[in-house]
């Protein structure tokens, strides 16, 4: 049974959300922001094991479960990535630090003692564990948020996928695809991040054109709320006059990040040529 639309907003102004009985699980979702200020509190491992379990609730594709989770607790590990990732201290430094593994090997290794030979397409294959990871990366997230626990996802450990391979011991076929900081946060007071209107990610029956009238609303939306975005590679495209999430986005896809991932890839087993 529906209650009559509430306010929120996600999407940069108050707009209605319709309303619904239970809205615990709904408020935490639209309320998600990134922390990247933790308490000096660690995280117990009864809520540790709480958070994984909510991880293991999302759906995997035929139930393989092709993802694993490396918490990093050792302080040598912690000071390598530091060294290697320094300017994003404040996540390795977190109370509680997560790898999130994207996991054929487990996959490959059952194949191989049951006598078969594992044959799936391999771009399905790195697809498949991909999404599983990602879709339990984010119920952990949900669930810790839920327990008012920050969270803060960290794709930056991929410009070093050869380097993290090696220092968490990962086996072939398995791969990083990112890490992720939990803690109680210092602070409450940070703005929900706007997302995209409704009208321009949601299609109906097929894919329309993208209208730019609406991006261009959203960059006003965006620097309104959240304030203008650090504008991305300056040293290679200049400062720019307006900086908006747009331009942000065009500036980032235009450089090449990461060129060792697919080497690291190939170097995991997950590519091959085709035989």
């Amino acid at each position: 049974m529906t209650k009559q639309p509430t306010e929120h907003l996600r999407y940069g102004s108050p707009s209605a959300i319709p309303a619904v009985e239970s809205r615990e699980t709904i408020d935490t979702l639209l309320s998600h922001r990134s922390c990247r200020v933790f308490l000096d509190q660690p995280v117990n491992d009864d809520i540790k094991q709480l958070l994984f379990a909510a991880a293991q609730s999302a759906p995997s594709k035929s139930n393989l479960q092709q993802y694993s989770f490396i918490d990093v607790n050792c302080s040598s590990i912690r000071e390598q990535l530091i060294q290697m990732f320094p300017s994003i201290r404040w996540a390795l430094e977190a109370p509680m630090l997560i790898f999130i593994i994207g996991d054929t090997h487990r996959t490959q290794e059952i194949n191989r003692t049951k006598n078969h030979t594992f044959r799936w397409e391999q771009t399905d294959a790195f697809l498949n564990a991909a999404v599983d990871a990602s879709l339990a990366l984010a119920f952990m997230i949900a669930a810790a948020e839920g327990l008012g626990i920050g969270t803060c996802p960290v794709s930056k450990v991929r410009e070093s996928s050869e380097a993290i391979t090696k220092l968490l011991n990962l086996p072939r076929g398995a791969f990083p695809i990112c890490a992720c900081a939990f803690g109680y946060p210092q602070n409450e007071t940070q703005s929900i991040s706007p997302r995209l209107p409704q009208s321009v990610v949601v299609h109906r029956d097929t894919y329309h054109p993208i209208d730019f009238n609406e991006i261009d609303r959203y960059d006003e939306t965006y620097n309104r709320v959240a304030g203008p975005p650090k504008a991305r590679y300056p040293e290679k495209f200049g400062e720019p006059n307006h900086s908006t999430w747009s331009d942000n986005v065009a500036r980032q896809t235009a450089v090449i990040e990461r060129p060792d991932f697919r080497d690291m890839c190939e170097s995991q087993g997950l590519f091959w040529k085709q035989s």
